[in-house]
């Protein structure tokens, strides 16, 4: 007789220490690691080491100076579209402005998935899900991300072309997946990787001043029914969408 083999069950909510930490508090990294090095951390009773120890919300136990952190682990997930001059991290040490100005009026404590510029607006993720977080930011998913353009200059053919083509600039080659041209200064461009400014930094290499740039998609997760500033949790669909990239790792969007 065929011995059935019993399908393992994915557990997509274990994180490292790290992202437990993140997801629970609005602590630094930096001070995380200051923590861990002085013993301050315990996982389950013994002191931990490597921020990268993992933690299953819900059955391990974390503690830092002697006060556990929530043990069960409400994953949430919104979408923010983050205003220009606000910057992509909790806390900024000149008193600028920040996500964090926004997020203190959810209930839990979130951190964004990925940044954006200063002055570039646009869709950003934010959860407490660290392996779906991991899982978005992983160059192997190759996420798409689609962006609003308007540059100074009426933009040429040749350059248009050179865009999708391939080209290549300081840290390596970059190519854009998908150009479409409303006007010569208005575009929509899509692509997969992350690096810092790319965007930007494509356009002045061909002479061009972009004046104005908003992430419009990140994957199968869109601005739409997001006011400016404003915060909103996922819809049924988007979750369904995440819930695949989670579930089913290789998957692409």
């Amino acid at each position: 007789m065929k011995k059935i083999q019993k399908k393992k069950k994915h557990n997509p909510y274990k994180l490292n220490l790290g992202q437990f930490i993140a997801s629970q508090t609005p602590m630094a990294r930096r001070k995380v690691m200051e923590l861990l090095t002085s013993g301050r951390i315990l996982v389950n009773g013994t002191i931990a080491t490597d921020i990268t120890t993992p933690i299953i919300p819900n059955r391990d136990i974390v503690t830092v100076d002697g006060k556990a952190l929530s043990s069960g682990l409400n994953l949430v997930y919104y979408k923010f579209f983050k205003p220009g001059n606000v910057i992509c991290t909790l806390h900024d040490p000149k008193g600028r402005r920040t996500i964090k100005d926004y997020t203190d009026r959810l209930t839990e404590s979130v951190f964004p998935v990925g940044r954006l510029d200063r002055p570039t607006k646009g869709l950003i993720l934010l959860t407490n899900d660290g392996a779906l977080a991991h899982r978005i930011l992983h160059p192997s998913h190759e996420l798409t991300k689609v962006y609003e353009v308007q540059i100074d200059l009426p933009i040429s053919k040749d350059h248009l072309a050179r865009l999708t083509s391939g080209f290549f600039l300081d840290d390596g080659p970059v190519i854009f997946q998908k150009v479409v041209s409303h006007t010569r200064t208005e575009l929509t461009v899509t692509i997969t990787e992350g690096r810092n400014r790319i965007i930007r930094r494509a356009f002045a290499f061909f002479g061009y001043d972009v004046k104005k740039l908003v992430r419009t998609h990140i994957g199968p997760i869109t601005l739409e029914g997001v006011k400016e500033g404003r915060i909103e949790p996922l819809t049924k669909k988007e979750l369904e969408a995440l819930d695949v990239l989670i579930t089913q790792p290789g998957s692409r969007y």
